[in-house]
């Protein structure tokens, strides 16, 4: 279990009741795992779904809880695993990305905790493997796991316009447990320590419980996911502490051969205050509870196609700012042909409303697609795009709309060699409620006008070499550039590191 945490950071409003509130957490997760290992003894043979990322099969402390697309491999072998012949990529009612976004990453579902201006260890793309888990008692097996990461860098932003050079030691130590096949907890405190005056030292946390279980056609999910969080951010232009908790619940029901039907449930909170405050450049930063619910009917063509439509209703409560009901209507197509293709795009509108104060709606295109293609045995291209709707930091901002994309291609050199390169590009318009004029007859009144316009590019070229089967070794050097239309929110920055990795 995690206790509860100390920091240099000094937490704005958190008191006794967060502290019983994270024990209470703990209890429920530890009551949780003592049932699921009664029930894998018992001989429960649910599996989990394909696509969906419900036991985590990857030890090292990543930052996103979905991704994109899957590698082909994966998505054969969960399919030969389900009972439900289904699904489609990732279930859509997976929690929202929890941890900063890093940059030239896959571009996350909904980031709730922002980007942040560190490029961060490169993915495990040629990492080591982990292999059997270490047997604890009964169904239940451990997996340690530790990263150490380097990184020396410049113009990382300290305070809006006052960018820095520091070296950054962080190290990541953790555990994942396995209960069976049905239920997993990982738990990965990070410790970075910064060189220069400017930052703070911090302990970060982040842990998730995942677990499904099925009835006769239907397959339940629960993730549980908590994370801290202080790292400089481009959103703030400062070093930023913030938690996050989100909480999915998911079920599918299996209405045939070819058609079945995912519904979800999501509570998504996030809490943004801190030290932040301290600094006169930054205004007071807001907190975030969203609900949503979502119903998906998908369409399975056999193997290689898939389709599905689905809605999503959401009800986002901004303090302090004005409270957002949407809707989106969406459609999801996976196109899987062979084992060197997967291709999976989803897309729609959304209708997000304001209340408090209000404005007129906002009716936005949004998207989310990855291509992954092998084009030779050893050489891999992938790309994404996507266009996302997120309330923002920022007081005099209600909504960031950003419109990313990114690519990486991924070639092993060797058996143990493997060299990776990324890019990404991004729009982030940051619109706000303003009072505007409404024609010679109508006077003034409230309207959306975009109050800040950020411009993100971003290069990463990594090196990584597998010591023995479970250790591997990283380098890499990356460029990132952020132009604002604010004044104080753009930099230019260098870095340049190393990353150390195991995973029993």
């Amino acid at each position: 279990m995690f206790i509860p945490k100390q920091k240099q950071i000094s937490r704005c409003g958190s008191g006794r009741a967060q502290e019983l509130q994270r024990w209470f957490s703990a209890v429920f997760v530890f009551v949780l795992l003592v049932s699921a290992a009664g029930q894998d003894a018992g001989g429960n043979a649910g599996t989990n779904q394909p696509g969906a990322r419900i036991v985590s099969t990857n030890p090292a402390p990543t930052q996103n809880i979905e991704t994109p697309s899957l590698p082909p491999s994966v998505i054969e072998q969960l399919q030969e695993q389900s009972p439900l012949t289904n699904q489609i990529g990732v279930t859509p009612s997976q929690p929202p990305a929890l941890g900063p976004a890093t940059l030239g990453a896959a571009p996350p579902t909904a980031a709730i905790m922002g980007t942040s201006t560190l490029s961060g260890p490169p993915s495990t793309f040629g990492a080591g493997k982990a292999g059997p888990g270490i047997p604890l008692w009964g169904p239940i097996n451990i997996h340690p796991h530790l990263v150490y990461t380097f990184t020396y860098g410049n113009g990382i932003d300290a305070q809006p316009g006052k960018q820095g050079n520091t070296a950054i030691n962080t190290v990541t130590p953790g555990v994942l447990i396995n209960v069976g096949k049905q239920w997993s907890l990982d738990y990965s405190p990070t410790f970075s320590y910064y060189s220069s005056p400017g930052f703070n030292n911090t302990m970060d946390e982040a842990v998730t419980l995942r677990g499904n279980w099925t009835s006769e056609n239907w397959v339940f999910g629960l993730s549980q996911s908590y994370s801290s969080s202080s790292q400089p951010l481009i959103e703030t232009g400062i070093q930023t502490e913030q938690e996050a908790y989100a909480t999915a619940l998911t079920a599918s029901y299996q209405m045939g051969s070819e058609l079945s039907l995912q519904l979800g449930l999501n509570q998504n909170f996030r809490d943004a205050e801190g030290d932040v405050q301290a600094s006169t450049n930054v205004p007071p930063l807001t907190d975030l509870h969203e609900w949503t619910g979502n119903g998906w009917l998908d369409y399975q063509a056999g193997k290689m196609f898939g389709m599905a439509m689905g809605l999503i209703l959401g009800y986002d409560k901004v303090d302090p700012g004005s409270d957002m009901p949407y809707e989106q209507l969406q459609g999801k197509i996976n196109f899987h042909p062979g084992p060197k293709l997967t291709l999976t795009l989803s897309g729609g509108v959304e209708d997000r409303q304001f209340t408090g104060p209000s404005a007129p709606s906002l009716i936005s295109p949004i998207f989310n697609g990855s291509l992954q293609y092998q084009i030779f045995q050893p050489t891999t291209i992938i790309i994404n795009a996507s266009r996302t709707t997120t309330p923002s930091f920022l007081t005099n901002a209600e909504v960031q709309v950003s419109t990313s994309f990114s690519g990486s291609i991924r070639q092993q050199l060797s058996k143990k060699l493997s060299l990776e390169g990324d890019a990404s590009y991004s729009t982030t318009p940051y619109t706000g409620i303003e009072t505007a004029m409404v024609g010679f007859h109508f006077g003034n009144a409230p309207a959306l006008q975009v109050v800040r316009n950020d411009t993100t590019t971003s290069y990463r070229i990594s090196l990584a070499y597998n010591i023995v089967e479970r250790a591997s070794l990283s380098i890499f050097y990356s460029l990132s550039d952020n132009t604002s239309s604010q004044s104080g929110f753009g930099y230019s920055s260098r870095q340049i590191g190393l990353s150390l990795s195991y995973q029993y």
